[in-house]
C-alpha cells in the first residue's frame, strides 16, 4: 500500500507509471515520496515501495 497524498492506494510500478495511471499531467506536477523531491529525470526509474508517503503537486496558473 502506497499513501498517496494522504489515500491509501494499492499500487506497485514507477513514479512514471502512478502518475499515468491515475492520469495526471505529468509536465505540470512536482513528486515528492517521503518528503524527498524526486527529479522528473528519475521518475521512470524509481520503483516505489510498500508503505511510502507519495505527495503529487500540481502547478495551477493564473492571473
Amino acid at each position: 500500500m502506497l499513501k498517496v497524498n494522504d489515500k491509501e492506494l494499492k499500487f506497485t510500478g514507477s513514479i512514471k507509471e502512478l502518475l499515468d495511471y491515475l492520469k495526471l499531467n505529468q509536465s505540470s506536477c512536482a513528486v515528492l515520496v517521503n518528503g524527498e523531491i524526486i527529479k522528473r529525470e528519475s521518475w521512470e526509474e524509481y520503483l516505489l515501495k510498500n508503505d511510502d508517503y507519495v505527495e503529487i503537486v500540481s502547478f495551477v496558473g493564473g492571473g
